[in-house]
């Protein structure tokens, strides 16, 4: 379940003001060259404003003091230029040029030395919001047990070791403030904990596209996971009932204190209905808390409300509001976090067995500032610990189940508090830095607009097997079940002259299946093909589209009897699908879906970067479907061989006796194919000839992608009904080998045309 704490915290300025009585110091001395000023009379304090790509030196603001008299400022105010941070700690290579200081427009390109692969971007820009354009760029020589993490500009790193424990510490350069991790680990499956740091500027913010782009991906994922099976909610004013055990928990709380002021408290309502509306497109159910805060908090919406179910309702609550219902207007924003978590201890109390499934999201919009009630940090450990989430046994548990987003939004942020609060994730991002409240509200408008093209991908019902061997589970539920668990999963039946073959495929589109070639007959009639998915039996196929260039006879030139190049074929159902529950597509690589699943979303995403998510180590854990006759489909578990451990695979394909005259036994085994199974370190299982067609996937934080197509294998340790051999020792050199999408996502774009969306460089 997740929950979702939003609190609004701004500063709010006055008209540009004439020396009168309302202004008890002298204006004419706190002008600032180059800019504009506006007194604030909530602050009583001037508020300074610079053209785009400038910032007030040496303070956004300055305040009239007791006696009439401006605080002590040495320098007079003037807007300097903007300056991105100095890539002092690059490592392994060069850059250009080599400057003191950069400003906007800026532009640095990089280089490796010889030896060193550049990730990242090689050329990056300085921006007006004092960030670097593109992403860190990296020298790497895969010497390393984990990646290199990367050292960002501003920053530097302590140590070059990166072995499993291994430890690298980051420090800001002087007069920058950071967001993300000082410290990370390499951890055991090869990633880092933490997020990658960032110092900045005081002056420094991110726009609204960076947080529609880098906030949007992580919820969006974070919500679509938490439950696959409801529908978007219609946005009408009715009573949404919500099954138990309901996965989110959505709390708002919206600050109220004097320094907000009624017209950006007004905007961040409106803002935080916006989000609401962004979060009920997703594919879930969430249970909505609105609280507002000032010294004391005001409980709009309790968790435990039956209008919490109801998006509208709490909207029309939360419009209904007024600032002014709060009369002392003190910052506590410890006190608004312990309203969420009396809010879980009741919960937990009503609801104890599903409590500990809810994932869990606080989303902070604050300055980072608390003028009464103690450090907010408490309440978050407090919060934390409730949730079972923490250090165990050196390592981090349940960590997936609460999500901290802070917003530090207006002048004078303090950094500092605002990252202590923030989560942090690898490749991901919690902390964002907003000069001005309509910042938040465009992006969330811009989240919205991203989402409605949106189709969710690689989600199913997360079944565990224990689940599965229930006793009062009668066959067709059980089979029902099932479904849910595997609902992207095609099955084929081609019947010629009464006998049927049967392979399978993979629901890519409402109306296509992906599946192999070689299940077919060259020029084969379409009426007799049926397809079976989830509930639905018997789907009549359109048209057939085979890759043009599988050619099974091409290679004989060669000694090879049979090719499985290009083994891909692609089905078009005269019907589209409906999903449901039970029919549901599987991700696509290189698609805007499948970015949103790989947390990669944005306009700038390559194809290669989710080829290096989903192909990073040299044994990826994958899986593949089986259904043995009279019995329900099966996860079988397998790792894809890349890098070295592939060169194995071949020689063992070599040692076929039909392979013995091939010269090269590349020329059957090509870049294009990727290899699992085999019997070390473990015995793996093998696919049989009903699984041909089938996906091979690759699970990412509960999303599944599929990176291939079943193809052929080195053994047949499987009956002739299909069954798989328990009875003898599978052989040492059982291999299968498996087409990759990645080669082949040109054509299924040439195919499918309407409802996936390519990544640019597709």
């Amino acid at each position: 379940m997740l929950h979702f704490v939003l609190l609004s915290q701004v500063l709010v300025s006055a008209a540009f003001p004439t020396l009168d009585d309302t202004v008890p110091c002298d204006l004419s001395k706190v002008t600032i060259s180059g800019g504009n000023y506006n007194f604030n009379e909530e602050d009583n304090a001037v508020e300074y404003s610079c053209p785009s790509g400038k910032y007030p030196y040496p303070g956004p603001t300055r305040k009239c003091l007791k006696g009439n008299v401006w605080e002590k400022q040495n320098i007079k105010a003037v807007c300097k230029d903007v300056r991105c941070p100095v890539p002092m700690g690059f490592e392994n290579g060069e850059y250009d040029p080599k400057n003191t200081t950069y400003i906007v427009g800026d532009v640095l390109q990089f280089e490796c030395w010889g030896g060193f692969e550049l990730r990242g971007s090689k050329q990056r820009t300085c921006k007006e919001n004092g960030k670097w354009s593109g992403k860190t760029t990296i020298c790497e020589d895969y010497g390393g047990f984990c990646l290199n993490p990367g050292v960002p500009p501003g920053t530097s790193k302590d140590s070059s070791s990166y072995s499993i424990g291994d430890k690298v510490k980051y420090t800001c350069n002087s007069g920058l403030s950071m967001l993300g991790s000082n410290e990370r680990e390499c951890t055991e499956d090869k990633s880092w904990t933490g997020s990658e740091p960032s110092c900045r500027a005081w002056y420094t913010y991110d726009t609204a596209e960076e947080v529609a782009d880098m906030f949007s991906s992580t919820l969006s994922a974070t919500a679509e996971v938490a439950d696959p099976d409801r529908n978007p909610f219609a946005f009408e004013k009715r009573k949404i009932k919500i099954k138990k055990g309901d996965p989110m928990n959505i709390f708002i709380i919206l600050d109220a204190s004097k320094s907000v002021g009624a017209e950006h408290f007004k905007t961040a309502k409106e803002s935080t209905i916006t989000l609401i509306e962004k979060i009920s497109s997703f594919d879930t159910s969430p249970r909505y808390a609105v609280i507002s805060y000032a010294s004391k908090d005001i409980k709009i919406v309790r968790l435990s409300d039956d209008e919490s179910f109801d998006p509208a309702e709490v909207i029309e609550k939360l419009t209904d509001f007024k600032y002014d219902d709060h009369k002392d207007k003190g910052t506590n924003t410890r006190g608004a976090l312990k309203a969420v978590h009396e809010m879980l201890v009741l919960q937990e109390l009503r609801d104890q067995e599903n409590f500990m499934k809810t994932r869990n999201v606080i989303v902070l919009m604050t300055d980072g500032k608390h003028n009464m009630g103690g450090d907010p940090q408490v309440e978050l450990t407090r919060i934390k610990n409730l949730l079972d989430i923490g250090q165990k046994d050196g390592v981090l548990h349940r960590d997936d189940y609460l999500d901290v987003y802070v917003f530090g939004l207006g002048r004078g942020i303090d950094v500092n508090d605002v990252n202590d609060l923030a989560s942090k994730k690898n490749g991901e991002v919690h902390a964002y830095l907003l000069n001005k409240i309509d910042t938040m509200k465009n992006a969330f408008d811009s989240m919205i607009d991203e989402t409605d093209a949106m189709d969710m991908c690689g989600l199913n019902k997360d079944i565990p097997e224990k689940y599965l061997n229930r006793q009062d589970f009668t066959p067709q539920k059980l089979k029902e079940t099932i479904i849910e668990k595997f609902p992207w999963i095609a099955k084929i039946i081609i019947t010629r002259r009464g006998i049927q073959e049967i392979c399978k495929g993979s629901i890519v589109a409402k109306n296509f299946i992906l599946t192999a070639a070689h299940c077919f007959h060259f020029e084969e009639n379409v009426d007799l093909i049926n397809v079976d998915v989830g509930d639905k039996k018997g789907l009549k196929v359109k048209d057939f589209y085979r890759h043009p260039l599988y050619k099974p006879e091409g290679k004989q030139d060669k000694h090879i009897r049979k090719s499985f190049d290009y083994d891909f074929a692609l089905l078009e159902l005269k019907e589209k699908l409906e999903f449901s529950a039970t029919t549901r597509p599987i991700c696509i690589p290189c698609t805007k879906s499948s970015s949103w699943a790989l947390r990669k979303k944005g306009d700038d995403t390559k194809c290669k970067e989710h080829e290096d998510i989903l192909f990073k180590e040299e044994l990826v854990k994958a899986l593949f479907v089986a259904e043995e006759p009279n019995k329900n489909m099966e996860q079988k578990d397998v790792t894809i061989k890349m890098g070295a451990a592939r060169d194995n695979c071949l020689q063992d394909a070599r040692k076929l006796k039909e392979f013995e005259n091939v010269t090269d036994i590349r020329d059957m085994v090509t870049d294009q194919f990727l290899c699992a199974g085999g019997t070390k370190p473990l015995v793996e299982p093998v696919t049989c000839k009903g699984d041909s067609g089938g996906p091979l996937i690759i699970e990412y934080k509960k999303r599944y992608i599929q990176v291939g197509v079943i193809s052929w294998g080195t053994v047949n340790h499987c009956d002739k009904r299909g069954n798989r051999i328990t009875t003898t020792t599978l052989p040492n050199h059982a291999r299968d080998f498996h087409i990759n999408v990645f080669p082949m996502l040109s054509w299924i774009k040439s195919v499918v045309k309407e409802d996936l969306v390519y990544l640019k460089d597709v």
